[in-house]
């Protein structure tokens, strides 16, 4: 037993273990390879400008008219933009419930009048007036539906934008 952990021992010592082998070649392939090209600020600056090819013709834009130029930055939305959409969202909701409140009292009083009147003209007169009041009630109802779908369409396009929920509480 002590002749063979002998051997091996001097096997080993005598001659590389084939990690030692594999970690020679990984060197030689890592120095035979070529350098990668790091991409910096400054390289991007240098770039040419792009040009576009239709049909043979060849079109490359001014430096006057750039590229960022071509594409209108939207106005930026801050906090102060997205609270002042929201309140305005909210008057316009208040208003039009206000103003379905008093349509809604006139088409009481309007139809009690109605029920009431004996006269052919008058009856008339309230008649006219009560499908004119309602049907105004009825718009104002459809723009306050409208008024709450913008809000929880404002809510949802904050969401997207990533905008803190505290900003429209």
């Amino acid at each position: 037993m002590k002749w063979i952990s002998l051997i091996l021992t001097a096997g080993l010592l005598l001659g590389q273990s084939p990690l030692v082998e594999l970690s020679k070649k990984e060197k030689q392939r890592r120095k035979k390879e070529k350098a990668v090209k790091v991409i910096t600020n400054e390289d991007l600056g240098k770039a040419p400008s792009p040009s576009v090819s239709i049909s043979g013709a060849r079109y490359s834009p001014s430096p006057e008219e750039g590229i960022g130029k071509a594409v209108k930055s939207p106005r930026k939305k801050d906090r102060k933009w997205w609270v002042s959409r929201k309140k305005k969202l909210e008057e316009k909701i208040a208003s039009l419930k206000r103003k379905i409140e008093e349509l809604q009292k006139k088409v009481n009083t309007l139809t009690t009048g109605f029920l009431i009147e004996q006269r052919p003209i008058a009856h008339q007169r309230l008649k006219d007036e009560l499908e004119k009041t309602k049907g105004a009630l009825e718009r104002a109802k459809k723009d306050l539906e409208k008024a709450r779908k913008e809000l929880d369409k404002l809510y949802e396009e904050a969401r997207k934008a990533g905008i803190p929920p505290g900003w429209l509480r």
